[in-house]
């Protein structure tokens, strides 16, 4: 879970993704597979939060996803 301006982001674990979404995304490149999988487990409300925030805290929400999945790319 993660907060935005008070609302709370209920982002699924990368490392544990159910195969119904595994199955959706598959074939998508790395951004399309990323957006559809926002889009499809987030509610309206929380993607209109996600649209409006500023760049560089929403990387650091993607950085902050991919971490606590356990599928953070690391130093290099």
């Amino acid at each position: 879970m993660y907060q935005v301006d008070g609302v709370e982001l209920h982002l699924p674990s990368l490392s544990y993704l159910k195969p119904g979404l595994i199955r959706r995304i598959r074939r998508l490149g790395d951004v399309d597979a990323m957006y559809t999988l926002l889009e499809l487990t987030l509610s309206a409300e929380s993607l209109a939060v996600l649209d409006e925030m500023d760049p560089d805290a929403y990387h650091e929400l993607l950085d902050a996803w991919r971490t606590h999945s356990g599928v953070n790319l690391g130093e290099s």
